[in-house]
């Protein structure tokens, strides 16, 4: 219990030190500045509370219908990661920034990358039910008949 708090303690500490650097961060910017970041900032408020979380319970909603209860944890868990690998992929799958006379800025094929990170992922989380499916089928195979 002691080495919990202790973590706890140790990451609320990281956490605050990440504010008070992204503030004086803000408070160093030129004026000029602190309009348009406040303008991102509430629309990545905006956006983060009426788009990302009504699609997240959404998600979730149709999770807990769709996916059995042994298998949830790993499909939770495979929809956070895909989603956090997507959300960074997204510019480079789209091109955002690619510049027509240098080809060499955008060398990979993004699209095919990500899906085939989004198979792996699918994979990872597909393998905790193989071993109680499989025990499933070796009974059903030895049972007398």
């Amino acid at each position: 219990m002691r080495a919990a708090m202790l973590l706890r303690a140790l990451l609320a500490a990281a956490g605050l030190a990440l504010i008070a650097y992204g503030v004086s961060g803000w408070l160093d910017a030129p004026a000029a500045e602190l309009r348009g970041r406040l303008v991102f900032a509430a629309a990545a408020l905006v956006a983060h509370d009426f788009v990302v979380v009504p699609l997240v319970l959404a998600a979730g909603a149709l999770l807990a219908r769709v996916v059995p209860a042994p298998a949830r944890g790993p499909a939770r868990a495979a929809l956070v990661v895909a989603a956090a690998v997507s959300a960074v992929a997204l510019p480079f799958v789209v091109g955002a920034g690619r510049i027509a006379d240098n080809p060499s800025a955008f060398p990979q094929h993004y699209g095919r990358n990500l899906l085939i990170l989004l198979a792996l992922v699918a994979v990872a989380a597909a393998l905790p039910a193989i071993p109680p499916a499989a025990r499933r089928l070796w009974r059903r195979a030895r049972r007398p008949r």
